[in-house]
């Protein structure tokens, strides 16, 4: 029996706000993710958090619109995170994305906030997901977004996550796809004293496609964990990840990616790739790529790699008379750019690399 874990004043402010019931218990019980918890191993949220002054606050969204209903959730979210957003964040604003339509939804952080949305792109429809991810000095924001794509559907969803020096920020996503349905998902994110991106796909096949990919530029005291569940529940669909990131001293970059495929998903072909850039000593990337396969009949592959910047591309560059700090920012920006440019979305591309290239600048 194991005895339950002493809270922070942080997590006991929390624990304050919440109703009796089962979260309260779970709560109590086992406090926020921390290291000792395996999918958290590298992400502690309770020891960071607990430096964190207990003051309640919320989750300011500008989004570009109204939203189509404003709800409760009909179903509870099963994993902590979502499920103090559910129940501290208030109602669900809920959005139904129309033919052509660009949603905008820009989240702030002030203090200790929790927010819940979820979106659905209904069958046939083709539109835009666009998020940004920000937050103030000492706020911590927990989100969760629900989306939800029909049948022939096809989204583009942009992560935008803003550097974050002295905030913490926990987004988690639940994406289901129908049959048929295309879903792209870029991310391009700077870090924060904690970040984490979660993103737990259920993949129903049957000619569904699902391409998500992420860049990360983390400097010195930044953290950027992205983590994603990809299940494929039936056969003929097909996964393809890459993300990329560069970390500078002090800086800690984290991938975690699984791939599960069911015995029924016969005809999957599902790629995962990470590749870490190590841009001074003293920099740290974690990262564990898993694939958990039960059907007989697929193409699955997952690769990682890590290492540091050419010094034989350096010399080249620096003999044609650019700077050091400008040779390492352009061989940067070139290895950190092929998943955004996977993006089919031109304007939105040509934003994030924009983006990519300005942040590397300051690095």
């Amino acid at each position: 029996m194991t005895a339950p874990v002493r809270l922070s004043d942080f997590e006991n402010a929390i624990a304050d706000a919440l109703p009796e019931g089962a979260l309260l218990d779970e709560l109590m019980a086992k406090g926020l993710p921390h290291r000792r918890v395996e999918a958290w191993k590298w992400t502690d949220l309770k020891t960071v958090l607990s430096r964190f002054p207990a003051e309640a606050g919320e989750v300011i969204l500008h989004a570009s619109r109204e939203p189509d209903a404003v709800a409760k959730l009909e179903r509870e979210p099963s994993m902590i995170m979502p499920r103090l957003a559910a129940a501290l964040g208030g109602d669900c604003a809920v959005y139904e994305l129309a033919d052509g339509e660009t949603l905008n939804l820009d989240f702030i952080g002030s203090a200790t906030g929790h927010r819940i949305v979820s979106v659905t792109v209904p069958a046939g429809v083709e539109a835009v997901l666009h998020e940004s991810y920000q937050g103030g000095k000492g706020s911590f924001a927990n989100i969760a977004v629900n989306i939800t794509v029909a049948e022939g559907a096809k989204l583009t969803r942009v992560i935008e996550q803003n550097a974050m020096p002295n905030s913490a920020l926990v987004v988690t996503s639940g994406l289901s796809l129908g049959p048929e349905a295309s879903v792209e998902q870029t991310t391009l994110g700077f870090g924060a004293k904690l970040a984490r991106l979660e993103t737990h796909v259920l993949h129903s096949g049957e000619g569904a496609k699902l391409s998500m990919n992420g860049a990360y530029v983390l400097g010195e005291g930044l953290h950027l964990d992205q983590t994603s569940n990809v299940r494929h529940a039936g056969p003929n669909g097909e996964t393809d990840e890459l993300f990329k990131g560069a970390v500078a001293k002090g800086g800690r970059g984290v991938f975690q990616g699984k791939i599960h495929v069911e015995r029924a998903a016969q005809k999957t072909d599902a790629q995962m790739q990470h590749r870490g850039l190590l841009m001074d000593a003293g920099a740290e990337i974690d990262a564990k790529p898993e694939l958990e396969i039960y059907a007989d009949d697929v193409i699955c592959a997952h690769g990682n790699a890590f290492g540091a910047i050419d010094e034989d591309a350096l010399f080249y560059m620096r003999q044609r008379g650019l700077d050091e700090a400008s040779a390492r920012a352009m061989l940067t920006c070139s290895f950190l750019a092929e998943p955004i440019e996977k993006m089919n979305h031109e304007g939105l591309r040509e934003a994030l690399l924009e983006r990519l290239t300005d942040r590397l600048e300051t690095l």
